[in-house]
């Protein structure tokens, strides 16, 4: 009884799902997974299948969300920043779908598994989490690798402005030597200096990563554009960067031992589960020697 029960579920899910796609219009798998390869031609980040679904469920209610003017202006630039063509109101539905068709999937199990509903629960809100936060952590990872190049930037701005007080130079040669993401920053930066103000583009630069390493920096780039003498200034910020980074090294270093003995134990434990298995053994068939 319980096998035919699973059925008539699992058919009732399938009929569900595609009187649902035929309601809200959702895409074919085919015309999904040709969206997707256009996508990634594009050189957009890589999307799953079933993203393009939930999309187009979110959707329906992103009319209905209502953000905090504030709120949506700070999520509105981290998804700008972040490379994501969604709207604030249709991300956070998206996050909210995403949790809720799990949240769903504990009604069936309420029938079949009770124990597994507060599982199903705790998944739904560790999915809305992952799924809402997750351009927040790809923005915070981002900026964190532009700030290692920080330093490197700064101590090259000073030597050259021995010799040269030329902004768009200076930016514009260190585009060779920069990483992917601070490259990819400087390239719009040189692009509004070149057809715009040139304060105005280190602003927008400075405001896009939202460093206060690279805030230091701009200011002095700025500094250097209204005429001042700058090169004592990024002497004294290449040695206050110097002495971060050296400090960021100190608690890396501090974090391995803690890491090493972790790994230890794990091997110690295995070690004393091997023997325990070689000693049960042996008892074990001393003792089947005994009583035979």
């Amino acid at each position: 009884m319980t096998i035919l029960t699973m059925i008539a579920i699992v058919f009732f899910g399938i009929a569900v799902y595609n009187l649902s796609c035929a309601f809200v219009d959702v895409p074919t798998a085919r015309t999904s997974k040709m969206m997707l390869l256009a996508r990634k031609q594009q050189g957009i980040r890589r999307e799953k299948l079933t993203d393009v679904y939930i999309t187009k469920i979110a959707e329906l209610f992103s009319p209905y969300m209502k953000i905090d003017r504030l709120k949506r202006n700070k999520l509105s630039s981290v998804l700008a920043i972040a490379g994501v063509s969604l709207s604030p109101e249709l991300y956070t539905a998206k996050a909210w779908v995403t949790a809720g068709i799990t949240g769903l999937c504990a009604v069936p199990m309420a029938f079949l598994m009770p124990l597994f509903v507060p599982v199903m629960i705790g998944l739904a809100v560790a999915l809305w989490f992952s799924a809402y936060y997750a351009a927040f952590d790809f923005v915070k990872k981002r900026r964190k690798r532009i700030e290692l190049e920080v330093p490197r930037f700064a101590l090259t701005i000073g030597q050259n402005l021995e010799n040269d007080r030329d902004v768009l130079k200076m930016l514009t040669s260190y585009r060779r030597v920069a990483g992917k993401e601070f490259g990819a920053e400087l390239d719009q930066t040189v692009a509004d200096m070149k057809t715009g103000n040139y304060e105005n583009a280190l602003i927008h630069f400075e405001n896009r990563v939202s460093s206060p390493m690279l805030s230091d920096v701009i200011r002095g780039l700025i500094g250097v554009l209204r005429g001042d003498d700058q090169r004592m200034y990024f002497k004294m910020i290449c040695f206050d960067m110097r002495q971060i980074e050296q400090h960021n090294l100190k608690k890396e270093a501090a974090k391995r031992p803690k890491k090493i003995q972790r790994y230890s134990m794990m091997m110690l434990f295995c070690i004393i589960i091997i023997y325990l298995v070689v000693l049960c053994t042996e008892v074990l068939s001393s003792m089947g020697a005994f009583f035979g």
